[in-house]
């Protein structure tokens, strides 16, 4: 799964200079906020609406011939939740973080399939994620980051909402796959849906079906760096913790 990330000195003119497949639009946006600890959106306290946090992360998504950069909720808002985090008829939060994909059937749960028909795939931008080892208690967390690129370029399900502002925003789910060997190595059983290139990023926004499906599957164990963290980075909006040098370098 992915249930933290973060997104340090990521400007979007760098990344369509990296990235030459995307196709910028006239005018870019403002970057995004640099954050080493995004969690998803979440209340800080259960029992007051209003002490509700909400979270984004930078996404790339096809409109008409552009390749458009933005910021997208996380998590995935459902339409029956509409400006909310998804809750069952009990009252209890739904995890909407993640689209896992099935190997039987319909290929996501049945909270992601209109996303999924409807194409609204995107392309979320990060620096590295978390992953924490659960084998072990404490788990230890470990940062996950690319060797071969300043970022990593997730496969995610999307859809328009009416945001906490009441302004449209875009909504986001990072598909998940099956592990690589790195990451099974650091006790954990699940990953994000790593694009390999931007043609592969721009196939995943705007390619057939089964052509994006096919795109979904474990990222290369030689490209892929794991680093131990501080146990710090366990609690959501953190933004003060000291990051090895293997990632403060890629700053």
């Amino acid at each position: 799964m992915c249930g933290k990330a973060a997104v340090t000195d990521l400007s979007w003119a760098k990344v369509y200079e990296f990235s030459r497949a995307f196709t910028p639009p006239s005018a870019l946006p403002p970057d995004p906020e640099t954050r080493i600890n995004i969690s998803p959106s979440r209340l800080r306290r259960k029992s007051e609406p209003d002490s509700m946090v909400w979270e984004t992360l930078p996404v790339m998504f096809a409109d008409g011939r552009v390749d458009r950069p933005g910021e997208a909720i996380w998590p995935f808002l459902p339409v029956y939740s509409e400006g909310c985090l998804p809750m069952n008829k009990q009252g209890r939060l739904i995890s909407t973080a993640n689209a896992r994909l099935r190997t039987e059937g319909a290929p996501f749960a049945p909270t992601f399939m209109g996303a999924w028909r409807t194409g609204l795939r995107v392309v979320v931008l990060v620096s590295w994620f978390y992953e924490f080892d659960s084998r072990v208690r404490p788990q230890i967390p470990y940062a996950v980051f690319p060797l071969d690129s300043p970022f990593w370029m997730m496969a995610g399900l999307a859809r328009w909402t009416k945001g906490p502002d009441g302004n449209k925003s875009l909504t986001v789910a990072i598909v998940t796959v099956d592990p690589n060997d790195v990451l099974q190595s650091v006790g954990h059983h699940r990953s994000p849906a790593l694009l390999r290139s931007t043609k592969e990023a721009v196939c995943w926004m705007r390619g057939e079906h089964a052509e994006a499906q096919s795109l979904l599957r474990p990222y290369r164990n030689d490209l892929m760096g794991v680093e131990a963290v501080p146990m710090g980075i366990k609690i959501p909006g953190n933004q003060s913790v000291d990051l090895p040098s293997p990632l403060t370098g890629r700053s």
